[in-house]
């Protein structure tokens, strides 16, 4: 599989990891970054060689190199609702992901996973919305 990936995508602070022997190395972004470093950079985090050989069967610290959709804001599924259900909705979600997440979600500073993406509509329909609409948007990314 070829995987282009710019350091300049990874986030600050991601933990490679050095574990050549993995069976899911050439799939693994934790794998992947570790040859992009540039060479200027210091200190790297990385998952303890000590820590990986204590696990056995599936690797609890794989991350798939495959790209998937982020939605972006959700002022549209607001707007759309009845403002008394809108009210509800709102309430919940606050709720769930704490206020200043809340915001930053429906502006779409902040990008909701594919998980976080499933949570939200199922607080949507536990609130009685029947007629889900699609997000603001949809980025194409690593799941870092």
């Amino acid at each position: 599989m070829e995987t282009q990936i710019s350091y300049s995508q990874v986030p600050s602070g991601y933990p490679v990891c050095l574990n050549r022997e993995c069976v899911q190395a050439g799939t693994c972004l934790r794998q992947l970054v570790e040859p992009i470093i540039p060479a200027h950079i210091r200190c790297w985090t990385i998952i303890s060689p000590k820590y990986l050989a204590t696990q056995e069967g599936v690797c609890s610290q794989y991350r798939p190199a495959t790209k998937v959709l982020f939605a972006k804001g959700c002022i549209g599924i607001l707007e759309n609702l009845p403002h008394k259900q809108m009210l509800s909705v709102v309430s919940s979600l606050i709720g769930h992901f704490n206020p200043r997440t809340y915001y930053r979600i429906r502006k779409g500073e902040r990008l909701l996973s594919p998980a976080e993406q499933h949570t939200f509509l199922e607080i949507l329909k536990k609130n009685g919305v029947s007629h889900l609409r699609e997000f603001d948007a949809y980025i194409e990314n690593y799941e870092w």
